[in-house]
């Protein structure tokens, strides 16, 4: 069963009225919202929000605008034909005018709920094709039932030619069949209904950056980090995901309020991270994405942090194009101390640790961990988030910088909230104290295993 978070409740965990202290929040607050398929819907609370300066909060809502700000980033890399794929639905889900109760309609509610947690046409974890659970004829009806003036129409296509070209979307199961193809005997690239290459092979792109890459450079750039790789009347061409680019109007709304967010900032380090990003996102230079990175991950002092920007490259069977994602943050300041104890004693749990002695390290320098309350989750980061965050993922950075190490305390609450409730512990363990320890620790032990 997968399981996700979908919103954030900015509620306290107690409250006091007339002196006397209410129900705990935890136990009457709805966790889970809906259920479908192979996947929960829960809520997550943002404990000590309210306690948050205002210019504290503003800053947080600046960042969350540019967090929002680039939904279709994901939705267009997943697959080039998500977007319309999504508004197509969603014009249906608007404007259908037939029986919305029928068994076949449900069936449609629940396709369009997987494609929306998915982020497109392919389930968020297999990447296989997402199958409807209603027939093509079906599907003609619900458009015939729908407002025809409000569909989308592919570029160079017809209305009728973008309905066929739904169709075999939604319905041809070999067409578009994986968003991430890790077959070895197959073309990586050609076999990959990603969106991060186009008319070149698995052989071509690898070509294309190995002639880039400087093997005796210490500090690399992250080759194709942040574009796509075209061919074009013959040549191999990146087209970078930048300002004035690819992806040009998300990436400006993304300045645009980075930009606000400035003047709140916590200090000038943290001003400067910001403002390095800004002249990425406007240059597609990855050196300065380096030195961004660098900034970043340096800023160890700021309650409030965030991400934004082409990070991880799970989606790309060559492993070298990134995915768009976002996260809002700030420090949970007493669980941090439990992150900031294991850091210290690194060398001990190394010392300790059941390996052969020819594998430990004499000198383990902890990484810089902290525990976060997750504020906003953006790009492919949501709806399905990470528990645990470690970033920059540069070699590089990483030994010569440091990184950051992140546990998303409210995240994971949240997933122990509904399985405790799910009642399978009361199934499967017998002794009424077990069962209460488990209630009573199984949150913190399981945070102490991510940390």
């Amino acid at each position: 069963m997968t399981v996700m978070t979908a919103c954030a409740a900015l509620l306290a965990a107690c409250q006091q009225r007339n002196g006397e202290k209410t129900t705990d929040v935890a136990d009457t607050f709805e966790w889970k919202v809906d259920q479908f398929a192979d996947i929960k819907i829960l809520r997550y609370q943002i404990p000590e929000f309210d306690q948050l300066s205002l210019k504290q909060k503003t800053f947080l809502y600046y960042l969350t605008q540019a967090a929002l700000s680039g939904r279709d980033i994901i939705w267009d890399q997943n697959c080039k034909y998500n977007l319309l794929v999504r508004k197509y639905l969603e014009n249906i889900y608007q404007t259908y005018k037939g029986d919305r109760q029928s068994n076949d309609f449900q069936q449609f509610l629940v396709y369009l709920k997987r494609v929306w947690f998915s982020n497109g046409i392919h389930h968020h974890y297999s990447t296989d094709k997402i199958q409807p659970g209603f027939g093509s004829a079906y599907f003609k009806q619900l458009v015939d039932g729908s407002d025809a003036s409000k569909f989308p129409v592919w570029p160079s296509l017809s209305a009728q030619q973008t309905f066929d070209l739904m169709q075999k979307i939604l319905f041809d199961p070999n067409f578009l069949s994986k968003r991430v193809n890790l077959d070895p005997s197959k073309d990586l690239v050609l076999t990959s209904a990603n969106n991060f290459y186009e008319g070149v092979t698995q052989h071509e792109a690898e070509d294309f950056y190995n002639r880039m890459k400087n093997p005796n450079d210490p500090t690399p750039i992250s080759y194709g980090l942040n574009s796509k790789l075209v061919k074009k009347e013959g040549k191999i061409v990146e087209q970078v995901w930048k300002s004035g680019g690819m992806y040009g109007k998300a990436i400006d709304q993304i300045i645009y309020w980075l930009e606000k967010a400035i003047p709140y900032a916590e200090n000038e380090a943290q001003q400067n991270v910001i403002r390095l990003l800004i002249k990425y996102y406007r240059t597609g230079d990855l050196k300065v994405w380096d030195e961004y990175n660098i900034a970043w991950v340096e800023d160890t002092q700021s309650l409030i942090d965030f991400v934004n920007g082409f990070i991880e490259v799970y989606g790309d069977p060559l492993g070298l194009k990134a995915s768009w994602e976002a996260l809002v943050n700030f420090k949970n300041l007493e669980a941090t101390r439990r992150t900031e104890i294991l850091s210290a004693n690194a060398q001990w749990f190394e010392d300790h640790s059941p390996i052969d002695n020819r594998f430990k390290k004499k000198n383990v320098k902890g990484v810089s961990a902290k525990v976060i309350n997750a504020v906003q989750l953006g790009g492919e980061l949501y709806p399905s988030t990470a528990i645990g965050i470690n970033l920059p993922n540069a070699d590089w950075i990483r030994k010569d910088h440091g990184s950051k190490s992140v546990t998303l305390e409210n995240i994971t609450y949240a997933y122990d909230q509904v399985s405790i409730r799910s009642g399978l512990y009361e199934e499967f363990i017998e002794s009424a104290d077990d069962l209460m320890l488990i209630k009573q620790y199984k949150s913190l032990s399981d945070n102490l295993h991510t940390d």
